[in-house]
C-alpha cells in the first residue's frame, strides 16, 4: 500500500508512475478549497490541469501534512492485503469481534465517502473510501478496479448511497 502523507509526496510518486494522474487531480480539488491563496476556482478534479498542480505545488499547503490538514493521510490499495486496512464502523462487528472494526472485505457499510471516481472518458477506474473518525476526517482510501470484487465495492457503495425505495 502506498501511504501519501502531503501533496507534494502525492506528485513524486505521480512523476514516479507510481500513482495515476487521476489521484493527483482528486487530491488537488481539495487542496486548491485549502489554500489561504486564491486559485481559480476549479469546481470539477477532471478539469484539474497540470498549471493547476504546478501552482498548488508553490504554495504553502502543498508541504502540510495530510494528518493534520484532512484528519489522516491518503492510502492506495496495490494488492488484496491492503485492503484489510480499509476498516469501516459497525458496532454490532465490533461487539462480536472483541473490539475490533470490520474491514471493507467483512461486511457491506456505510462511508462517509465511497463512490466511483469518474474519468474523462470510459469507466471508472478507481473508488474513494473515507469515514471520519474525527473532527478532520480521516483516512482516505483509493482502490483500483481489479480489487473491487473483494473490497465488495458494490455492495459498499450501495449501502452508502441508497436507492429510494418506490
Amino acid at each position: 500500500m502506498i501511504k501519501i502523507h502531503q501533496f507534494n509526496e502525492a506528485c513524486q510518486y505521480y512523476i514516479q508512475h507510481k500513482i495515476s494522474f487521476r489521484l493527483v487531480q482528486d487530491q488537488a480539488a481539495v487542496m486548491l478549497g485549502l489554500c489561504q491563496n486564491p486559485h481559480s476556482s476549479v469546481s470539477n478534479p477532471l478539469e484539474i490541469t497540470q498549471a493547476d498542480i504546478d501552482w498548488l505545488m508553490r504554495q504553502a499547503e502543498a508541504t502540510q501534512d495530510y494528518s493534520e490538514l484532512l484528519g489522516g493521510y491518503i492510502y492506495v490499495c496495490e494488492i488484496e492485503e491492503d485492503l484489510l486496512q480499509i476498516l469501516g464502523c459497525n458496532f454490532e462487528w465490533a461487539e462480536t469481534h472483541y473490539g475490533s472494526w470490520p474491514n471493507v472485505t467483512d461486511i457491506p457499510m456505510s462511508w462517509d465517502v465511497c463512490n466511483y471516481l469518474a474519468e474523462t472518458s470510459g469507466d471508472p477506474q478507481w473508488v474513494i473510501f473515507l469515514l471520519c473518525w474525527n473532527n478532520a476526517g480521516g483516512p482516505v482510501y483509493y482502490v483500483p478496479k481489479e480489487l473491487w470484487v473483494q473490497a465488495r465495492v458494490a455492495e459498499h457503495i450501495e449501502a452508502t448511497s441508497p436507492t429510494p425505495s418506490d
